[in-house]
């Protein structure tokens, strides 16, 4: 689906989640971060939100829990317009894990800053700690004596997840979650994001521009640029757009691109996004 000039095409948010409606913020230098953008989520699943750098992924997970607030337009969580008013009640559902995990990690311990977020919500010190360390659990760290400033960045990227976890928001955002990471912790936040969504039944909004990660890991694709949605759909459709990515500054996934190299992508009932799909297709060719 293609994005639109107007809101009038901003449909399906009976079904949603999140409704972002035809929403437009202006920096204070008058830029537009982004423009008329209309975004939704709906429960478990997995969105990506693929785009170049400057193309208004952040702006736009930052009206998702109130630290950024429309100046046109509205945002509705679970179908309530957030305002100033209900902004720690919307920070229960929604939780932000920014691009820098070093903004969110700043007590002695990895076990007392994962507890700093439900201590604040009001839970006793007791049941903080069981809830930190149900989500220290889910990302696999264990090593919760630790002084965060010592970790390596995936463990970082781990622990910063693990305090919004603490929290039991029912949509997780994260910007850019595996931004500068090796091969190695890339796969284990891939990993706890898809557990996130199978296993606990969260919807995960994920901003990035690693469009193998896209292919692997989404259920749906927004494709933004210039501050707007410019086209939104399956992977398969999207993925294999070679024009629209292009266009917008993105490459194809290499499976993607590997699969039409091959002269394979014709007359194929579903287009592979991941080496497991591609393999027996190769081998029956």
């Amino acid at each position: 689906m293609t994005a639109q000039d107007s809101c009038t095409e901003c449909d399906g948010a009976e079904n949603s989640i999140v409704h972002v409606d035809c929403v437009t913020h202006k920096y204070p230098d008058g830029t537009e971060g982004i423009h008329k953008m209309c975004f939704r989520v709906y429960p478990k699943e997995i969105v990506a939100l693929c785009g170049p750098n400057g193309a208004g992924k952040s702006t736009l997970i930052e009206h998702l829990n109130g630290l950024m607030m429309p100046d046109v337009g509205r945002v509705r969580i679970f179908g309530k317009d957030i305002d100033k008013r209900n902004l720690s009640d919307i920070r229960k559902l929604v939780g932000l894990v920014f691009q820098d995990p070093d903004s969110q990690l700043f007590s002695p311990t990895v076990l007392e800053d994962v507890m700093f977020g439900p201590i604040n919500l009001g839970l006793s010190p007791e049941e903080a700690r069981k809830r930190a360390e149900w989500a220290l659990g889910v990302v696999g760290m264990k090593e919760t004596r630790k002084i965060p400033h010592y970790l390596s960045g995936g463990q970082k990227r781990l622990v910063a997840i693990a305090g919004i976890l603490a929290m039991e928001p029912r949509i997780l955002v994260a910007d850019e979650p595996t931004g500068d990471l090796d091969p190695s912790n890339s796969r284990r936040v891939e990993e706890v994001l898809r557990s996130l969504k199978e296993e606990h039944g969260i919807s995960v909004v994920i901003a990035l521009h690693d469009m193998d990660m896209a292919a692997r890991l989404a259920d749906r694709i927004c494709v933004v640029r210039d501050g707007g949605i410019v086209a939104e759909g399956r992977p398969e459709a999207i993925l294999y757009d070679e024009a629209l990515l292009a266009s917008t500054g993105l490459e194809m996934p290499t499976v993607a691109k590997l699969f039409r190299q091959l002269g394979m992508d014709d007359g194929v009932a579903k287009r592979p996004l991941r080496i497991e799909e591609l393999l027996p297709l190769i081998k029956k060719a």
